[in-house]
């Protein structure tokens, strides 16, 4: 692990190790039904409502701000990212007539002591006790499938969150500082009930498969295991030098979370790459909001460099992409990211000109599936659920 990756874990609550290992074998329904809503998986046609709420300054007030369109799909697959890698998350809150109110569910990143109870309503939907209905209920189910120990973090003058904290019989604890901003932690009085872990876990993808294995590699879905060498890669200034610089804990499991998500809501997304049982990177289709179109993107952890493991997991991307009918591909590469050009070339893809994204310029590298050469053996598939 680089020596960036140990400073980033640094950051991690003590305890939060603790809290993650009695989510093991704990999965929240996909569905709750209350009086008055449905709370249900996050989905691509919740987006136009979810960008209503991220948009709007007053609502994001105490969650981080606005966000535009592309924020806010980074926001969505934030949430439904824990679906896949604990079995818990946060639910759209819907109706019956389909109507968006907001969301409900759990919410648990690395720079978290504990699994908190998160909520937030569109202004439409506010002061008819939607929130405390929804809260109450997450919390219900939440205690009968084991959930021992809930938190509720909340700004010192966010009176709404506080009056529905205390109304589901949350106490205020010990005021910390999350991100730069102070917080006040509200523990959950809990009341475990009898378990009943037999429910599906919520993965639903149905483009790319699950699971690849090549040659040497095996491309799979992400675990919690797997953020220790995630952060360390993401968090190596060398490693991130033509990917926006190093991150922070704060944007680490952020992003983390996210790359799990993204699978629950496009159906493909970035495969954790493997050797050997060891992580050794992250490679697959990245498509975010503000992208022109999907990408096949690929980053390596410093000490798997120099082995024909990026080329050998682009070729199998995109040979099981193509088969899947995603064979117009191609990978965005900083013009000074001479290493990323020659995997690039290495697997038959040829610069198509530029591409302007998030103000930067990129060179678009197409990917030709049919006249690649040295066309990977793919051993195994594992197909989407």
């Amino acid at each position: 692990m680089t020596s960036g990756g140990a400073g980033i874990l640094s950051g991690i609550p003590a305890g939060r190790a603790e809290a993650e290992a009695a989510l093991d074998g704990i999965v929240m329904p996909q569905t709750i039904r209350t009086e008055r809503m449905i709370l249900e998986p996050f989905a691509m046609h919740h987006l136009s409502g979810f960008a209503e709420f991220f948009g709007d300054a007053a609502s994001t007030r105490f969650i981080g701000g606005p966000a535009d369109r592309s924020g806010t799909l980074d926001r969505m697959a934030r949430f439904s990212g824990l679906w896949r890698l604990y079995g818990i998350g946060c639910y759209a809150l819907t109706d019956e007539r389909g109507r968006l109110h907001g969301y409900a569910g759990l919410w648990f990143p690395h720079d978290w002591p504990a699994p908190e109870i998160a909520y937030g309503l569109l202004p439409g939907s506010r002061g008819e006790g939607r929130a405390l209905e929804a809260v109450r209920a997450v919390k219900s189910i939440a205690e009968a499938v084991g959930i021992g120990a809930l938190i509720s973090t909340i700004a010192p003058d966010n009176v709404g969150s506080q009056r529905v904290a205390t109304a589901v019989g949350a106490t205020r604890g010990e005021r910390v500082t999350l991100n730069g901003d102070a917080a006040d932690i509200w523990h959950h009085a809990m009341s475990p009930a009898a378990a009943d872990r037999d429910a599906v876990v919520m993965l639903d993808s149905n483009v790319m498969p699950l699971r690849i294995r090549s040659e040497r590699l095996t491309l799979v879905q992400w675990r919690p295991d797997h953020f220790a060498p995630f952060a360390a890669l993401v968090s190596d200034a060398d490693s991130m030098r033509y990917l926006g610089g190093p991150n922070s804990l704060f944007h680490a499991t952020r992003g983390f979370i996210q790359r799990a998500g993204m699978w629950h809501l496009r159906g493909y997304g970035m495969y954790a790459l493997e050797h050997e049982g060891r992580f050794v990177g992250s490679v697959g289709l990245w498509h975010p909001l503000n992208w022109p179109c999907a990408e096949i993107g690929y980053t390596l952890m410093p000490e798997a460099r120099g082995q024909g493991f990026a080329a050998e997991a682009v070729a199998a991307v995109r040979e099981v992409a193509a088969e899947q009918g995603l064979a117009d591909l191609v990978s965005f590469i900083d013009p000074d990211n001479a290493a990323s050009q020659a995997v690039a070339r290495r697997v038959g893809a040829v610069p198509d000109g530029t591409t302007q994204i998030a103000g930067r310029t990129f060179g678009a590298w197409r990917h030709q599936p049919e006249a690649a050469t040295g066309r990977p053996r793919i051993h195994e598939l594992e197909p989407a659920l």
